[in-house]
């Protein structure tokens, strides 16, 4: 499990999990919670935490042949990464996630990113999409009035962009 934590951590600073966005935007205040470790979930479960936190969980909704694995850091960041049937919580391959983050005015700060020249389109539903041309694979999104950031992780970078731009980006229901 603790592999698993780290390799997320090191996505995050390596670039394969955050972008200019990570460093430029401030994390809302909000206390330790219990780390979950990578773990298999059911969309009940997603759809639960959702209530308990107090805040939309996001993912691009089910897709064929993939389940669920979720983790929560002790800073309240939640990833739903999509794994092959079969395939063990925390393995190492690299697969499509779905991060969300507390973060304050998220939809400012990716209108700042876009002013410093991150590239960025509109999201379906009033968003905004942004990522960094040395980062990708990872489009952050933020819906107005919100304190929710979003990243969309995908191996392909055009993928990930598909994803966000489809409007699939919604919160688990």
């Amino acid at each position: 499990m603790a592999l698993a934590i780290a390799f997320i951590v090191w996505l995050i600073v390596r670039g394969g999990g955050g972008s200019s966005s990570s460093s430029t935007t401030t994390t809302t205040q909000t206390p330790v919670v219990p780390a979950i470790a990578p773990r298999l979930a059911t969309v009940n479960e997603l759809k639960g935490l959702a209530v308990k936190v107090g805040h939309p969980i996001y993912w691009v909704g089910p897709q064929p042949g993939l389940g669920y694995e979720l983790t929560r850091t002790s800073s309240n960041r939640i990833f739903i990464r999509y794994l092959p049937h079969g395939t063990p919580a925390g393995a190492k391959s690299v697969y499509t996630f779905v991060g969300t983050y507390p973060v304050a005015g998220a939809y400012q700060a990716l209108k700042a990113l876009e002013k410093q020249g991150d590239t960025s389109f509109a999201v379906p539903g009033g968003g905004l999409a942004v990522y960094a041309t040395s980062s990708p694979r990872n489009v952050y999104v933020a819906f107005p009035q919100s304190d929710v950031e979003i990243e969309v992780f995908d191996p392909s970078a055009k993928r990930a962009r598909a994803l966000v731009a489809s409007g699939q980006v919604q919160p688990v229901r």
